[in-house]
């Protein structure tokens, strides 16, 4: 997730991130390892969310805070990309790979740990802006999450 400000929230259309987003409540400290999560692409078609020790885990998840990875949601499945830029769609296969929050899924916000009410793949809007980073959208019935993406040095 990029570190600029706005770079991840919720809101009507894609993009927008008026409902709720990084700069209310505090959450740049409070959610502060979740600022180091990794969505590593790599050349040959897999995915990786690599989260380290600590990432936001959600009261769906047993508490809300930082926190140890969960799985599926921890990285440790197996699991592939696609990128369809004349669509601007990008699709994870892989029960568990994710990008923003895991609770987020088409059509709905997750609310279930159990591994067996993922999808199977989730595809989000993907739009490459003119500074480098990537927007990632997905609606979840009412509007869009919205995440901004930026390449780790």
């Amino acid at each position: 997730i990029s570190s600029e400000p706005y770079s991840w929230g919720v809101g009507p259309t894609i993009g927008s991130t008026e409902w709720y987003n990084d700069t209310l409540d505090d959450n740049r400290n409070v959610r502060a390892c979740y600022f180091d999560d990794e969505y590593v692409f790599g050349a040959d078609g897999s995915f990786m969310n690599v989260l380290g020790d600590e990432t936001w885990i959600e009261g769906w998840q047993g508490a809300e805070g930082c926190g140890t990875p969960i799985a599926p949601f921890d990285g440790s499945i197996p699991a592939t990309f696609e990128y369809d830029e004349a669509n601007s769609s990008l699709t994870l296969n892989g029960v568990g790979a994710y990008i923003g929050l895991p609770k987020v899924i088409e059509g709905a916000e997750l609310l279930d740990p159990d591994p067996a009410s993922r999808p199977e793949s989730l595809t989000y809007v993907a739009t490459l802006r003119d500074d480098g980073t990537l927007l990632v959208s997905i609606s979840f019935g009412p509007g869009f999450w919205n995440f901004v993406l930026a390449r780790a040095d």
